[in-house]
């Protein structure tokens, strides 16, 4: 019986070893053409390689410049997430990003590679294009401003996220603002409302982070209790005000706009109602009561119409008939009364309680009375009851 022969793999150690480069080098082939990385000898992987066709298709953000500081940081941000979610390597990152560069930006960078040198400025670093990009967009003028800005920055109300937003893009922009780290806790601080400053502050945070945690945490607090308000938020409105079926500060502010003015109409009152002197006073038989101030009869929801000028209730200034009297010598038959303080007095008797045409002594004086007219002639012949003597 012939000897088996042996397998031709194993006795050849040549050809096994040629089989096997052959089957990594297809493996090779097929891992370059998915787009893994090469497989290298020590078991490394080479870096990738980020054309220019992968990078747009990240949707880069576009600048023009006229975006402001704030517009500039956040390019800034934005640019760094995409260069590094495409992978791209740090020698292109500034040639990637200045062909996102529109109009004002983009004659500005036009500009630096015509006096600096195509090549010189296309091999800038990223932190020198930011550089030159912060001079240029945001000079001292503007940082003057956010440095003003940034001093007077204050949380408005309840909204503290708005505040909190805000303080961190201009932190950025203004470090020296906040440096040490103790300067920037109590800038924020002292930006809050003063119902949630002493809490934070007695907290003592030791990290801004915490800081703005507790603030926020104490906004939305204060915001439920009313005492903050926020945009967007309803007004809370008190239990007292809702038993009572208290509306809102602004329906009372419309109800008042679409009032109308109604004028009450009561009856005259006379100027004098009390009775004459040596007579029966009558009774009152209105609707109204009589008022304990000024003693006459008016509706109780009505004050007392007082005189500023000669002290009478029942009328007003406007309406007062009484002027005071010129001093006058009084004559020997009159007696003398005490002088009032208002200095009026009848003008026939000088009793400073009464005026003249409730005189008590004209009242009692009986007889006619005769009144006395001054006609001319003609008139006088010409009226049958006149008596003319002829001589």
């Amino acid at each position: 019986m012939p000897p088996r022969r042996a397998n031709s793999s194993t006795s050849n150690p040549d050809l096994a070893t040629l089989l096997a480069q052959l089957v990594g080098q297809m493996t090779q082939a097929n891992n370059n053409s998915d787009g893994s990385h090469n497989i290298q000898g020590n078991g490394g992987t080479n870096p990738p390689h980020c054309t220019f066709k992968h990078f747009n298709s990240c949707n880069p953000t576009k600048f023009f410049g006229t975006e402001g500081a704030t517009g500039l940081l956040q390019w800034f941000e934005t640019m760094e997430s995409t260069f590094l979610n495409s992978d791209c390597p740090d020698n292109l990152w500034v040639c990637y990003a200045t062909s996102v560069l529109q109009k004002r930006a983009l004659s500005w960078w036009n500009g630096e590679k015509r006096t600096r040198g195509a090549e010189v400025a296309t091999s800038l670093s990223w932190d020198d294009l930011k550089k030159a990009m912060t001079d240029e967009f945001c000079p001292r003028n503007e940082m003057r401003k956010l440095e003003a800005e940034f001093w007077d920055l204050a949380q408005d109300s309840g909204d503290n996220l708005a505040y909190t937003t805000r303080f961190q893009e201009l932190s950025l922009l203004v470090p020296h603002m906040i440096t040490p780290l103790a300067q920037g806790i109590e800038k924020y601080i002292g930006g809050l409302p003063m119902q949630i400053q002493d809490a934070v502050l007695g907290s003592n945070p030791p990290t801004l982070e915490a800081a703005i945690r507790l603030s926020a945490t104490l906004s939305d607090n204060h915001v439920k209790a009313g005492s903050l308000t926020r945009k967007g938020s309803k007004k809370v409105v008190s239990t007292l005000a809702a038993v009572k079926d208290v509306k809102p500060e602004s329906s009372n502010r419309n109800k008042k706009r679409k009032g109308r003015n109604f004028a009450a109409v009561t009856p005259a009152v006379p100027a004098i109602q009390a009775a004459p002197l040596g007579q029966n006073p009558k009774t009152y038989q209105g609707p109204n009561p009589q008022c304990q101030t000024c003693k006459y009869h008016h509706p109780a929801n009505l004050p007392c119409r007082l005189c500023s000028s000669c002290g009478r209730y029942e009328h007003v200034v406007t309406t007062c008939r009484t002027r005071p009297p010129v001093h006058q010598a009084a004559p020997a038959n009159r007696p003398i009364y005490p002088a009032p303080l208002n200095d009026r007095a009848c003008f026939e008797c000088g009793d400073p309680n009464h005026f003249r045409d409730r005189c008590p002594k004209l009242h009692h004086q009986g007889g006619p009375q005769g009144r006395a007219f001054n006609i001319n002639a003609n008139e006088a012949q010409a009226n049958n009851d006149v008596v003319t003597s002829q001589k």
